[in-house]
């Protein structure tokens, strides 16, 4: 599938999604240290400006729209004025972009605060707005070592599917292929993940 990915960084998201077979078709960061690192690991298809200069129209027509917002200005749980929060500028960009260029999918990343934030009226909000917007949105709170990373990350993966796609269109949120205890593999530690690499301070004591 063709991806726009927004607040990219240096492009964690974006190299998982380009593993799986996608590709990444346009990409847009702020920050000038990141955008060096994505372009000298991932493509020169990353353009390194404030969001707020960007004409989503003139953007690329994409499959899926990925990224992950910032959400300070759900803090006042006020569902009338999110969207007017000037501190919900970059959200704003996030949803305009899907309501907009109506992409087929979209993933939004957050931190597990999220959910939380005006004891719970935020994510209702987020979710009201996506719909508004024309899409079936699901909200999943993901254990990543639960997928086999090696790290209890605990992160907030909304989905969001355009409402006329066909039920054979339709994606499953995947189910945990590890367990802390039970009978699937178990979490991989650290050590399991990095054990096979050598270790520099020996090799460099064999070659002092």
């Amino acid at each position: 599938m063709k991806i726009i990915s927004l607040f990219s960084g240096a492009g964690g998201l974006d190299l998982g999604l380009i593993q799986a077979g996608n590709t990444i078709i346009w990409a847009n960061d702020i920050d000038k240290d990141a955008v060096a690192t994505y372009r000298e690991n991932i493509g020169d298809h990353i353009v390194c400006d404030d969001i707020k200069n960007i004409d989503i129209s003139a953007l690329p027509n994409a499959d899926v729209v990925v990224g992950g917002f910032p959400c300070q200005g759900f803090s006042q749980a006020n569902r009338l004025r999110t969207l007017e929060d000037d501190r919900n500028q970059l959200y704003r960009f996030f949803y305009n972009t899907i309501k907009v260029k109506q992409p087929k999918y979209f993933i939004a990343e957050n931190v597990k605060g999220i959910l939380s934030l005006g004891k719970g009226e935020a994510i209702k909000q987020i979710v009201a707005d996506f719909e508004a917007a024309g899409y079936i949105t699901s909200v999943n709170l993901v254990n990543m070592a639960d997928y086999g990373v090696p790290q209890t990350r605990q992160r907030v993966i909304i989905i969001g599917q355009r409402v006329d796609l066909g039920k054979e269109l339709r994606f499953i949120f995947p189910q945990p292929t590890h367990s802390k205890t039970g009978e699937l593999p178990q979490w991989v530690s650290i050590k399991e993940a990095i054990d096979h690499f050598p270790d520099p301070d020996k090799e460099n004591n064999v070659l002092n």
